[in-house]
């Protein structure tokens, strides 16, 4: 027995550990010094490189295919309001009468509402049954301080009224309200010329156009009829 393992033997050690099963303290004599190394060797050297874990790339390629889907997918609008400038000072000036117009609209409004007649109205011919129908629905509504913005689809001229849907959008977009109030389907088809006249509501890209009935038919209904006309506008909120 070599001399370096009788301490072990010595201390009661009987077996040890090999590969190829457990041996007596006999055969641990018969094997050479070097096969039983005293000091720890570090372990051997792959030549081969470790293969990093690789994450599932799953999630990532569904996220960009959900991504891609909502890219292709059409957002609704049934109309748009006609482009141009979103303030005055940003294209032409407005012409005459509706320069006039714009002065008695101040800013800071909710909403729009406009009917045939306000060009009538706002160029001095003023109706009594007119004024005292808003005058009744603005007080049933309980809208807060300034909440209209009276603008008009047609301008009074030599005497008559002259339709105009890009000055009225023109004038919307100094204000951009998130609602437009059209008393009646002929003022509806100045501003929504492809709008359908049996819808009540229009949803366009930035603004939600209710269709009410018109100012000649609200003079003819008693107060209280004229406010369950335009019961819809109650649950607008500011």
């Amino acid at each position: 027995m070599p001399e370096h393992l009788r301490p072990w033997l010595e201390s009661g050690l009987e077996h040890v550990f090999h590969p190829g099963g457990p041996v007596a303290a006999e055969a641990v004599a018969a094997t050479p010094a070097q096969a039983l190394p005293l000091t720890p060797q570090p372990p051997a050297q792959s030549n081969h490189c470790p293969v990093p874990a690789q994450t599932s790339s799953v999630p990532e390629k569904a996220a960009r295919q959900d991504r891609a889907v909502g890219a292709s997918r059409p957002t609704p609008e049934a109309f748009r309001e006609p482009t141009g400038s979103s303030s005055a000072s940003a294209g032409p000036a407005f012409p005459e009468p509706w320069a006039s117009y714009l002065k008695l609209v101040a800013p800071g409004h909710k909403m729009v509402w406009t009917y045939m007649e306000l060009g009538l109205d706002l160029g001095g011919q003023k109706d009594e049954r007119r004024r005292a129908v808003v005058a009744n629905l603005i007080r049933h509504l309980r809208l807060p301080p300034r909440p209209v913005a009276f603008w008009p689809v047609a301008a009074l001229q030599s005497g008559r009224l002259v339709p105009d849907r890009e000055l009225f959008w023109r004038g919307w977009r100094l204000w951009k309200t998130p609602h437009v109030v059209c008393f009646g389907r002929d003022a509806l088809r100045v501003i929504l010329p492809e709008a359908d006249p049996a819808r009540s509501m229009h949803m366009l890209r930035d603004v939600m156009v209710h269709v009410l009935p018109s100012m000649g038919e609200l003079v003819a209904m008693l107060p209280h009829e004229q406010q369950l006309a335009v019961s819809a506008l109650a649950n607008l909120r500011f």
